[in-house]
């Protein structure tokens, strides 16, 4: 008898762990252009909308040459403000992550690549390639630089 009640409330409480497993829910969006104001707005949106409903977790998957830097520093304060866990997901295969894409993918809390992806690349250049005098270019390198160590502090990477 003893056995059989253990047995009972171990059933029942497998029930309600595979439950509540089962209506966790992950947010997905899909990011596949470069990286400008429309992007923030989109990734906050989805933010909130993970927040709102209760999401486990918001994932991004992201197919991006790169794009704005303020965008780019929009995004990654609100991925690493978010009360959500946000896992960014370079997919599919042949896709890449480069530039402000490289920037955004550090700062998530989960960062994963499917086989056959691609980041890096992530140097500042100007808008129509037009030429920047060289302590331009140092300042925007040097400020590029200390947001990425930021971000993978913030993350623990190095």
């Amino acid at each position: 008898m003893k056995r059989f009640i253990i047995c009972t409330l171990l059933a029942g409480f497998l029930l309600l762990v595979l439950s509540a497993v089962s209506s966790a829910e992950v947010l997905k969006i899909v990011v596949d252009d470069a990286i400008h104001p429309i992007t923030d707005e989109y990734i906050g949106r989805a933010i909130a909308e993970a927040e709102r409903s209760k999401a486990q977790a918001l994932l991004i998957e992201i197919n991006t040459p790169g794009g704005l830097l303020d965008s780019t520093r929009d995004i990654i304060e609100k991925v690493l403000a978010s009360p959500v866990p946000v896992i960014i997901y370079v997919t599919p295969s042949g896709s890449r992550a480069a530039s402000a894409g490289f920037f955004i993918l550090e700062s998530a809390d989960v960062a994963a690549m499917a086989p056959g992806t691609n980041t890096g690349a992530a140097h500042p250049v100007s808008l129509g390639g037009a030429k920047m005098d060289d302590t331009m270019k140092e300042k925007i390198e040097n400020d590029s630089a200390a947001l990425m160590r930021s971000v993978v502090g913030k993350r623990g990477s190095n």
